[in-house]
């Protein structure tokens, strides 16, 4: 599993998006707006493509305004809601790795049947 960074049509930071899987020639696919590349914690990021950054594009009027909205409790504040987005992917990652425990598994004791001459 990977982790990439959506962004809208103007290069504005939208999600997270994991993808669980590699593509059948074991490479992950990468969609459309996403980059690997992590944003820093930004109030605002925005992508640039052709120099494979990110940069801060909020006003002073947008940074006061989050910060009024934070101080009242009202959103939560940029590294608070990474933290949330963090424990999100964890939990993700978690029962990713869950799902290959349990295949692995699963594919152990089919060989083992197997090779003791038993069907699967």
């Amino acid at each position: 599993m990977i982790q990439v960074y959506r962004y809208d049509e103007n290069f504005i930071f939208v999600e997270p998006v994991p993808i669980e899987e590699p593509g059948e020639d074991g490479k992950y696919v990468i969609p459309e707006n996403c980059t690997t590349i992590q944003p820093p914690s930004f109030i605002k990021p925005m992508f640039h493509p052709e120099e494979q950054k990110w940069s801060e594009v909020a006003t002073q009027a947008e940074k006061d305004e989050i910060l009024k909205q934070v101080e009242k409790g009202r959103v939560l504040s940029p590294l608070d809601e990474l933290k949330f987005q963090n424990a999100q992917i964890m939990v993700q990652l978690a029962e990713a790795q869950n799902l290959i425990e349990s295949q692995s598994k699963m594919i152990a004791d089919l060989l083992l049947r197997l090779a003791e001459g038993g069907e699967a």
